[in-house]
This record gives structure tokens, C-alpha cells and sequence, in this order.
């Protein structure tokens, strides 16, 4: 039997994460919690996977997520480099074919966690 896979990380900056991908990437809320400024986290529906973003517990030092990535596979990735754009997300790489078969592009959240969007191409 297989189980959900969740992707869990503390943002830095907890609400500008949230709005990054509540109202950037448009990702639907599954749920969210607030008991507090330190104990603040939403779950967020993925493709079949759960992004859970957290804030920094009193004390925690912040660990970069430099070298982590988040690879998202949508319907028709065109559309969705173009919403990007609209909405001035911070795009680092180009929309490009990939030579192993994907169309992709990637962007930077607030915490520097890179997150490719991507569609396979057909062969």
C-alpha cells in the first residue's frame, strides 16, 4: 500500500511563502492552522503530493533550502509559464525542452526552494 507523499519544510518568512503559492501558483489549500506566530503551517495539494509549509519554532535557526527542488508536472506547461510571467514570479530558468523529454521551466520561491514546472513531451 502506498501512503501520501509530503514535502515539509519552515519558511523564513512564513506569510510570504503561503502567498507564494496560495496566490502565485495558485496551489489549492487542503488546510491550515494558526495557534500562534510559532506554531502557524498550511498544507498545500501538489499534483498527488502535499507541499506542508511551516513557520520557525521560538529559537529555530533557519536552514536554507539551497540544492532542494520541487518538480511540479502540469497539463500544459505554455499556460503555465505564461501565468508565471504574469504574475512576476521570479523565473530562473527559460522555458526549454529538456533532453530527457520534458518542456520545463523553474522558479524561485521566497525561500530560495527552486520549483521546475514541467509537461512531458510526447515522442
Amino acid at each position: 500500500m502506498f501512503g501520501e507523499m509530503r514535502f515539509i519544510f519552515r519558511a523564513q518568512d512564513y506569510d510570504a511563502a503561503i502567498a507564494f503559492y496560495r496566490d502565485g501558483l495558485e496551489f489549492p489549500i487542503i488546510s491550515s492552522w494558526d495557534r500562534g506566530p510559532t506554531n502557524r503551517g498550511t498544507l498545500f495539494q501538489v499534483g498527488k503530493g502535499v507541499l506542508e509549509v511551516l513557520s520557525l519554532r521560538p529559537g529555530e535557526e533557519y536552514r536554507s533550502l539551497e540544492g532542494l527542488e520541487l518538480a511540479y508536472e502540469v497539463e500544459d506547461v505554455e499556460v503555465w509559464y505564461e501565468r508565471v510571467g504574469e504574475k512576476d514570479l521570479p523565473i530562473i530558468r527559460k522555458l526549454e525542452d529538456k533532453p530527457w523529454g520534458h518542456r520545463a521551466f523553474s522558479i524561485k520561491d521566497p525561500d530560495g526552494l527552486k520549483v521546475m514546472i514541467f509537461t512531458v513531451i510526447e515522442a
